[in-house]
């Protein structure tokens, strides 16, 4: 009995830090499995970089568990099972689909990373707030045409359809402006970016 005592610290110690392992390795698979997916063809058809990149976090979640569980099989001695190898697998899942969010998602679509870029690339120069505005316009929404790349993707989506040279807001558009004004409301966004009720939009065009 004395034996065992001391051999219950070693045990949690022992059992800690497989889980410790188990954990890195299926955040190191799933993150190395993600970004390699992104340098093939896979699902390149998806033109829309956020629905692609769910797919494939789903893709690096499947094959993560299936390494994951082989691992977790390897390390039965230290106490592990696989059921741990689901939950880590989760809990990368989660990191990953924030980092995807935080990072790529935001560099594809930031009007704030646009703007840096531009003065990136002439970091001698100075911008006044109408220079910026004009490069705004005619590289951002000119050059690079982004108001019928949102009106594309929007459309794709179900949240607007076409309608003769124009587009209208699809009910479930409107259930989006409705969970967006909730989640405005809840965290203090600024809420003209989904109540647009301004009097120059809502004028009768002349």
């Amino acid at each position: 009995m004395k034996d065992a005592v001391p051999s219950r610290p070693r045990q949690a110690l022992r059992w800690l830090t497989a889980q410790g392992a188990l954990h890195a390795g299926a955040l190191l698979i799933s993150s190395g499995c993600f970004v390699l997916l992104f340098q093939t063809d896979l699902w390149s058809g998806v033109t829309i970089l956020f629905y692609r990149g769910l797919i494939l976090l789903v893709v690096a979640f499947l094959v993560s568990v299936v390494a994951t569980a082989a691992l977790a099989g390897l390390g039965r001695a230290w106490g592990l099972r696989r059921r741990d190898a689901l939950g880590a697998c989760v809990l990368s899942l989660a990191l990953n689909l924030s980092v995807f969010v935080i990072f790529p998602v935001t560099v594809d679509r930031s009007i704030s990373v646009f703007l840096l870029g531009q003065m990136a690339a002439h970091p001698e120069e100075r911008f006044s707030a109408e220079r910026a505005r004009a490069v705004f316009e005619s590289v951002y929404l000119g050059e690079f045409r982004q108001i019928e790349r949102r009106l594309a993707e929007q459309t794709a989506s179900g949240n607007l359809a076409a309608d003769g040279d124009g587009y209208v807001i699809t009910p479930q558009g409107r259930a989006f402006i409705r969970l967006s004004g909730l989640v405005a409301k809840v965290f203090q966004t600024d809420p003209r970016m989904v109540d647009a009720r301004s009097p120059a939009l809502n004028a009768p065009p002349h």
